[in-house]
């Protein structure tokens, strides 16, 4: 029976490529963390793993884009909190010009404490903006972006304040007038219901928010399963491979 070196000799060197290429990939693995680094290694995981890393890449700016409307929000309701302290302050002058004790000097000095504070309102309400958009002066929507897929979009609504306002007749209020308070109460109950959209618009943003940072740390371990490195695996496989190895040089 005759024996065939270049036979033996060719089988041992692809042996010995094999555990090479098993090497390679063990080191790979180690150094970048990533189990998959090309799709030779896993072309069916590869594709669940980007996938996933999309997805998790889309909640991520969705949350973002979320709280960007949550600033918003936050905006307008700590201007709508001014103009009501500014009311406030305006009908207890208001109160006290009707005072029959108070002579009109009296009355005309309260008056121009009124105008300073109307006028600090007007400035209040044109100074509530968020990245040049304002909230308090006109009607309109902000559409958020609160998802990854085009569907998921939600509106925030803005308010024309100083036009409803201006309807109910508070820039040109006469506080000793006896329709002074009653004027008032009204522009105060129409700040409360701006409020109260307000805080429901942040209530469902907060939501939002909290579904979508769980989705994400749900889609993001997912997707570490599938593409993280098992490093207790990846050792044990470079330490055989580097046995065989080195039985194969011998």
């Amino acid at each position: 029976m005759s024996i065939n070196p270049t036979s033996l000799s060719t089988g041992s060197i692809n042996q010995f490529n094999q555990v090479q290429n098993r090497l390679d990939e063990s080191n790979k693995q180690l150094s970048s963390g990533q189990r998959i680094n090309n799709a030779a290694v896993d072309p069916a995981g590869l594709q669940v793993f980007l996938q996933l890393q999309g997805q998790v890449i889309g909640d991520n700016t969705a949350i973002r884009n979320s709280l960007d409307g949550v600033s918003a929000l936050q905006i307008a309701d700590g201007s709508v909190n001014q103009v009501n302290d500014s009311l406030q302050q305006i009908r207890e002058l208001s109160i006290q010009a009707q005072n029959g004790t108070l002579n009109d000097n009296d009355r005309a000095s309260l008056q121009k404490q009124a105008d300073a504070l109307l006028e600090g309102i007007r400035d209040t309400i044109d100074q509530s903006t968020f990245n040049g958009q304002s909230l308090l002066a006109e009607d309109g929507e902000l559409r958020l972006q609160t998802g990854p897929g085009s569907e998921d979009s939600q509106n925030v609504g803005t308010f024309d304040v100083a036009g409803t306002l201006e309807d109910i007749g508070l820039f040109s209020l006469d506080i000793t007038d006896s329709s002074a308070l009653d004027l008032l109460d009204e522009s105060q109950d129409f700040l409360s219901s701006v409020s109260s959209e307000i805080g429901a618009n942040q209530n469902r943003l907060e939501s939002t928010i909290n579904t979508l940072t769980e989705s994400s740390l749900n889609q993001a371990e997912a997707a570490s399963r599938i593409g993280d490195t098992d490093y207790a695996k990846a050792i044990s496989e470079r330490s055989a491979a580097l046995i065989q190895q080195e039985v194969g040089i011998a």
